[in-house]
């Protein structure tokens, strides 16, 4: 999964009305980033950035970032799953040469492939899939869809329609509505490989994990909207280390604690009781000490 990741900085400017007394504009600087991250995998982990320079945008750097990683490992990933943003002919050509399947969210409307796979799902019979107990979904898989020609190649559309009911908590109240959600994903292979439909369906929200798992519980509980350094290679270093200070902490957690020791408490808890060690120095430690 591949993002732009915004980071206050001198590379690009934006102004608002300030809520003094005087009305004074504000102006606030951001660092812009892309960043690739396993999804769909526990724990989240992120595996590289590439800065956003003045004057170009996330396409050109998700470009060198993925021909860097794959530089360095060629055969660590198969597909990459993007934002619709990326469904740029001139980006996905020089991915598939890297050899991975690029799957995209599809949402302009305007589009001869969208117009195209529209119409090929009225004529295509769909598959109906149960969603637990509160929901099912109707599948569409169209495949050889030739209308992108800047691509030069056949493209694959798949089409989600689910319905399902959802719990959440309205003014200190629990409600249940019933939501509709309406996904497309263009699948685009280099040595023309059929990756399974519900594959394709696990990858296309697994997206989503950068959203959560990834740059929101990063933001929230582990202090990414906070720059240390204004040095460009300082907030680089500073970032990867809270990325691998992030992950080492998850996995601990997950696959190194017992289920009774780990039962009812959370990664930041286990993170705290971490940082409790360091200021301590490793005395009255919530640790066994060996003997």
């Amino acid at each position: 999964m591949m993002e732009g990741l915004p980071r206050r900085s001198p590379l690009a400017g934006r102004l608002r009305r300030g809520n003094s007394f005087w009305k004074l504009p504000i102006i606030e600087y951001y660092h812009r980033e892309v960043v690739l991250q396993l999804v769909g995998v526990t724990p989240a982990c992120i595996l590289d950035e590439e800065a956003i320079l003045p004057g170009e945008t996330e396409v050109a750097a998700g470009v060198r970032l993925l021909e860097r990683f794959h530089k360095r490992m060629p055969r660590f990933l198969d597909v990459v799953t993007l934002d619709a943003f990326y469904l740029q002919a001139p980006f996905a050509q020089k991915v598939l040469a890297l050899g991975y399947i690029l799957e995209i969210i599809l949402k302009q409307e305007n589009r001869d492939l969208y117009q195209d796979a529209e119409g090929l799902f009225k004529i295509t019979k769909s598959e109906k899939v149960t969603l637990g107990v509160n929901g099912a979904a109707e599948v569409w898989d169209v495949k050889g869809v030739s209308s992108w020609s800047q691509l030069g190649r056949p493209v694959r559309v798949v089409r989600e329609l689910k319905e399902y009911r959802k719990r959440e908590r309205v003014a200190k109240n629990w409600v249940e509505r019933q939501v509709i959600e309406d996904w497309r994903w263009a699948v685009i292979a280099p040595n023309g490989q059929q990756p399974p439909t519900d594959l394709i369906r696990r990858w296309g929200h697994a997206r989503w994990d950068e959203e959560t798992r990834g740059f929101g519980e990063l933001t929230k509980h582990w202090h990414l909207d906070h720059c240390y350094h204004h040095h460009p290679t300082a907030m680089l270093v500073c970032r990867l280390i809270l990325y691998l200070a992030f992950f080492l902490t998850a996995i601990f957690f997950e696959r190194n604690l017992k289920p009774a020791l780990r039962a009812g408490k959370t990664h930041l808890h286990l993170a705290h009781l971490l940082a409790d060690d360091l200021i301590r120095n490793g005395l009255e430690s919530f640790w066994a000490q060996p003997p």
